[in-house]
């Protein structure tokens, strides 16, 4: 591969040589005036390089007078002297988006002046790459176990402009937690076995200009043990809000008085209505006074409203009456505006008998802003000593 690649240096070099050597123009024209043949020659090593690379030209034209070189996005500007070594501190300038740019390179030019007074010039086209900076994209960073993934390589100049340089390009892949493990494809598919966080790396090589980089994304995929929500349908499914995650932190319980009641409220795996658990609450305000209540909560992660509409606000409930004096129990959901207690807008009542799940759901206009959830429970006059669990599942919010 390498004789192959030294082959089509050599040939390029030849090619340069013999266009610049044979053409002579006047008034920066490639085109050969037929007035002193073989008088003009000048020649750089190489025209394509890689940014911080140098390019050495030598002009070894015959009855010289004086010469000036010109150099486009060189650190030498210009120069008189025979050889001239020139670098290219950054690229030249390219257009087109993506691995489809064109580079369009640097001019490069000399002129000669013999000492007949006749003047002849050259116009060489430098290109200049940038450095290989890997990058790439993956279509989801999150998905759950056992899904497959593509992967795209996005690096800007990672390949060779043409097809014999291409055959030195090189890419590879690196994977953690993936399957496999490593790819040499350049837009691979990857399988994700187990849940967990991963990074990716991605060492890209171009053959010509040659230039070789290495980029890694830490903790770039995300794959799950459970799907992600979508708020666009419910707006409060990411939150913690039937027991599904383990954790209570999203929910206040309060007493009738304000009272701390955190430790009645806990996560049930014995009774549910879809998933695998479901809020469990004690209510029991024995010697109590009728119409007293206790309410939950969830003003640590408020749900935001963006359109004024109609928004329904559904739960299933369960009641298990530890009290025998009546067979039902009453309950009130609303949804108080962020920062408030505010329920009359919202509050609907609900009576029905304990011992079987209970679809409850109430419609009501919102405003735009940021709102609650809340659950009341009362001990109504025909039930004075209420006391009972409560499960709550399947909560949502969506708007109609």
């Amino acid at each position: 591969m390498q004789k192959n690649k030294n082959i089509a240096y050599s040939f390029i070099s030849m090619v340069l040589v013999l266009l610049v050597t044979t053409t002579a123009c006047v008034e920066d024209s490639n085109l050969l005036d037929g007035i002193r043949a073989g008088s003009f020659k000048a020649t750089a090593n190489k025209l394509l390089i890689t940014e911080g690379e140098s390019i050495t030209y030598t002009d070894s034209s015959q009855t010289v007078s004086s010469r000036v070189w010109t150099f486009e996005g060189g650190n030498t500007a210009t120069s008189t002297d025979e050889v001239v070594n020139v670098s290219y501190p950054s690229p030249s300038p390219s257009i087109g988006t993506g691995q489809a740019r064109e580079n369009q390179g640097f001019s490069t030019t000399l002129e000669v002046t013999h000492e007949d007074g006749s003047v002849e010039s050259n116009l060489f086209k430098v290109k200049v790459f940038q450095k290989v900076v890997p990058d790439f994209e993956a279509e989801k960073t999150s998905d759950l176990f056992g899904s497959t993934i593509q992967f795209f390589d996005r690096t800007l100049d990672g390949q060779s402009t043409f097809e014999e340089g291409r055959l030195e390009d090189t890419i590879l892949w690196e994977f953690e937690g993936g399957n496999p493990a490593t790819s040499t494809e350049r837009n691979p598919f990857v399988t994700y076995a187990d849940p967990g966080v991963y990074s990716v790396t991605l060492t890209v090589g171009r053959g010509v200009p040659a230039s070789i980089g290495t980029t890694t994304k830490e903790d770039y995929m995300n794959i799950l043990l459970v799907p992600l929500c979508d708020e666009t349908v419910n707006l409060i499914d990411c939150g913690n809000n039937d027991g599904e995650i383990a954790g209570l932190s999203n929910w206040v319980a309060r007493g009738n008085s304000g009272e701390d009641r955190n430790a009645n409220l806990s996560v049930s795996m014995e009774r549910f209505s879809e998933g695998t658990a479901s809020l469990k609450y004690l209510y029991e305000e024995p010697g109590v006074g009728a119409f007293t209540n206790n309410t939950l909560r969830m003003e640590n992660y408020p749900f935001t409203v963006t359109t004024a509409g109609d928004y329904t606000v559904s739960m299933d409930t369960f009641g298990d009456l530890i009290s025998t004096t009546h067979p039902d129990y009453v309950f009130e959901i609303s949804t108080p505006a962020a920062g408030t207690t505010a329920d009359g807008p919202t509050k609907q009542f609900f009576r029905t008998a304990g011992g079987a799940w209970f679809a409850a759901s109430s419609t009501k206009t919102l405003q735009p802003g940021d709102y609650y959830v809340q659950i009341k429970m009362w001990n109504t006059p025909f039930h004075t000593d209420l006391n009972m669990n409560l499960f709550i599942d399947n909560i949502q919010v969506i708007r109609n």
